[in-house]
């Protein structure tokens, strides 16, 4: 049975590892990976970004673990969603619907999951796991009760208008690399056959989609769909964050970017 863990937790202390050990401990045999643990602290934007790209990738029946914000109200629920053929093992923090808001995950609560602090989240959330593999993943045998979501976060989506799409930073990768909240089929969906620029703040604009980074002349920018399927913006061999001064999005701040997508 394979696992992945998310978290905000970083690498500087032991976090990682106790959420492990006490996975472990209800499944020795667990395949335990690490989605990232890189998460900016409290950024949902980022954890949902990360998670969404990547949950795909993995064989069938996989288990993500997100350990976001699970003390986000008290008692802490342990929440179980299937989207497609992958479960989503989470706590009740808008995380679910913020994410898969287009795939509309079936929700389910752990029986008697009410947590009074992390730990004891974590130990739930183990049991479950231990619960799904002892019956080979049918749900009709685990004390799971229908649920919705009591938090809701409405998710980050560009602005459209007739003529153009305002795309948020949803997050920057460790080359720089800015990956905007549109997709490759609403790209072409509003696109439709026209021409597009794509406006960066006192840059020259994009007019042209790249599609192999590596044949790219040093130091160019450009834009591209990533391996997760949302538009990309770099600087070849360089940081387009930093150069270009783009910023993740983050909930609640005053001042962020935006980039307009222009059609004619």
């Amino acid at each position: 049975m394979i696992a992945t863990l998310i978290s905000d937790f970083g690498n500087g202390d032991n976090s990682v590892a106790i959420a492990k050990g006490t996975l472990l401990h209800h499944v020795p045999e667990l395949k335990l990976l690490d989605l990232s643990h890189a998460v900016s602290p409290h950024n949902l934007v980022q954890c949902s970004y990360l998670l969404k790209s990547a949950y795909r990738s993995f064989p069938k029946f996989s288990v993500h673990v997100s350990l976001f914000d699970v003390m986000h109200s008290t008692p802490a629920t342990v929440l179980l969603a299937k989207v497609e053929n992958q479960f989503i093992i989470t706590a009740d923090n808008g995380l679910l619907g913020f994410t898969f808001s287009e795939e509309k995950p079936i929700v389910w609560k752990y029986e008697d999951s009410e947590s009074k602090n992390y730990i004891d989240w974590l130990d739930k959330a183990g049991k479950l796991i231990a619960d799904l593999e002892q019956v080979n993943y049918e749900l009709k045998s685990v004390k799971l009760i229908a649920y919705t979501p009591q938090v809701e976060v409405f998710p980050l989506r560009p602005l459209i208008k007739q003529n153009s799409v305002e795309c948020h930073v949803l997050h920057v990768d460790r080359y720089g690399n800015v990956v905007l909240n549109i997709t490759e089929k609403e790209f072409e969906a509003h696109k439709a056959g026209r021409n597009f620029s794509l406006r960066i703040p006192r840059q020259m604009p994009i007019t042209a989609l790249s599609d192999n980074y590596a044949e790219l002349p040093n130091g160019m920018e450009f834009c591209m769909f990533n391996s997760a399927g949302y538009l990309e913006i770099g600087i070849k061999n360089s940081s387009a964050s930093q150069l270009l001064g783009l910023k993740a999005f983050v909930k609640d701040q005053m001042i962020y970017n935006t980039i307009t997508i222009e059609f004619n």
